[in-house]
């Protein structure tokens, strides 16, 4: 693991957290308390009454100063997500852009979102409406090990431009970016208040997710914690936006460039060791292209590798954990009748590129989510069977089709049960800033990015006034008889 935890004499934890692809030790950590927790949340708490009150536009500045001293301390970044997460620069980097991006974006279109919107009254043309927003008062924001910036950067923003404070808890295994982050925020703002963090495990977590000071829960990891936070905030009906775990597909049409859509896979596949909820777990290929298509992903695959293991473009696995699941389900699809073709050797967290063929849904590489550095690829014998296979899954996060007709690529996308779809790319969805980013069904619940993530952060009121002073409306005890018969004229001609 990236982090061991140490029970110390006095009942806290100490994190030790180190590289997890040399091994070296980065710095030593003491998890916060109970007690710690909820001091941090009352400051909080007493920070958002005044921050709650503040013009969206004075928060977006705030944001923006926040951006371009992260951007200014893009190098620091990157060398902080490399060294507790092991990746590869180019990644990290890419990490540190998708955050950027989405900040920015954030901070283009807050006063446009939150602003009074005024609606149409309808037939009540006597009346006029608008809806205000509203914080909910303390963001909670989980995230998990796989992007420890994005993941915890991109949140954080939409809840302070939306008027929340924020509690920022990353996971055990990488705190170190989130520690960064925070003392950038301070230097940049000069309002340490309206940021804090907590450090710890599951247990940490679990209180910020029940503690009566957090009105709103962003979490992002698994979808059997998902799940158990939801369960647990369904007692106070408290909001949760939860971004849970993805098995995403990749459908490969017989009309479809076929070096662009291996070298897509491939990347899409193995990008961050394949640590991502929207990374190319499982590949369905029509049949006539089939053969061609794998022939071409597993030279590039080779290619990849020719420099050796260590020195290639892919990085080792985090957490010990996730290395043997992925392990798991290689063995599982081995032991079902697949062919897994590893191109390197398996050292530890460095987990070797699999491909693995003559797959089924009986396996667990294609149903639940692997999150390691394999490709599961299937042949179909139409674009039908493809669209069937896609969806026969628990999880709904994206999917991904290749095809040489953008218009054909389109109604794929309308048939597939996910919450976003890219025609001839992968991955680059997440990094469309202005869209709305989730999934359906176990792949969680609510929206982060685009309008969405700001509204996912927000509370509606609904005000209703009058342009006439009437005495009376027609449908009160006074008039309520007498103007049936007109009220009654009145739906036949404006309805009917």
């Amino acid at each position: 693991m990236s982090a061991t935890l140490e029970t110390l004499a006095t009942g806290g934890t100490r994190i030790k957290c180190f590289n997890p692809a040399t091994g070296e030790p980065l710095r030593e950590l003491d998890a916060h308390s109970p007690a710690d927790i909820d001091d941090l949340l009352k400051r909080l708490r007493d920070a958002a009454v005044a921050y709650g009150r503040s013009r969206v536009r004075a928060r977006v500045a705030l944001v923006k100063r926040f951006r371009k001293a992260l951007a200014r301390r893009t190098d620091d970044l990157v060398d902080s997500i490399c060294a507790e997460t092991g990746k590869r620069p180019i990644e990290a980097l890419v990490e540190v852009f998708g955050a950027l991006e989405l900040m920015r974006h954030g901070g283009r279109v807050a006063d446009r979102v939150l602003r009074r919107q005024f609606r149409s009254s309808g037939a009540l043309v006597h009346k006029r409406g608008y809806v205000d927003h509203y914080p909910y008062g303390v963001a909670a924001v989980i995230a998990p090990w796989n992007y420890p910036f994005v993941l915890v950067a991109g949140p954080v923003t939409e809840a302070l431009l939306a008027g929340n404070t924020v509690v920022a808890k990353p996971s055990e295994y990488t705190s170190l970016t989130t520690l960064l982050m925070k003392d950038i925020f301070d230097e940049a703002t000069g309002r340490p208040e309206l940021l804090g963090i907590v450090l710890g495990s599951g247990a940490e977590g679990r209180h910020l997710v029940d503690s009566a000071l957090t009105d709103i829960i962003c979490f992002t990891g698994s979808t059997r914690v998902g799940k158990s936070i939801a369960e647990a905030c369904a007692a106070s009906l408290k909001p949760v936006v939860l971004e849970l775990g993805g098995k995403d597909p990749l459908i490969v049409l017989e009309d479809a460039n076929l070096e662009r859509a291996a070298k897509a896979a491939i990347w899409g596949g193995f990008t961050n060791a394949g640590q991502t909820c929207v990374a190319v777990e499982r590949v369905y290929v029509v049949a006539p292209v089939y053969d061609e298509f794998l022939q071409r992903i597993r030279s590039e695959t080779q290619k990849l590798m020719s420099d050796g293991q260590a020195d290639g473009p892919i990085g080792p696995v985090t957490v010990d954990a996730q290395a043997d699941i992925v392990r798991e389900h290689l063995r599982d699809a081995e032991s079902k009748g697949a062919r897994v073709e590893k191109f390197g050797v398996d050292d530890h967290r460095r987990l070797p590129p699999a491909l693995i063929t003559g797959v089924d849904h009986s396996m667990s590489i294609m149903t639940d989510e692997t999150f390691g550095p394999e490709l599961a690829v299937m042949s179909v014998a139409s674009e039908e069977e493809a669209i069937r296979q896609a969806n026969d899954s628990r999880f709904g996060l994206s999917a991904y089709i290749f095809t040489g007709s953008e218009r054909r690529g389109r109604r794929v996308a309308r048939q597939l049960h996910c919450g976003s779809v890219a025609i001839n790319d992968v991955i680059v969805q997440f990094g469309f800033a202005a869209l709305p980013f989730g999934g359906w069904r176990d792949s969680g619940l609510g929206r982060l990015h685009g309008r969405e993530g700001l509204l996912s952060f927000s509370q509606q009121q609904s005000v209703v006034g009058s342009r006439l002073r009437l005495p009376v409306e027609l449908w009160w005890y006074d008039l309520g008889q007498r103007s049936y018969g007109a009220l009654r004229k009145f739906i036949r001609w404006w309805y009917g």
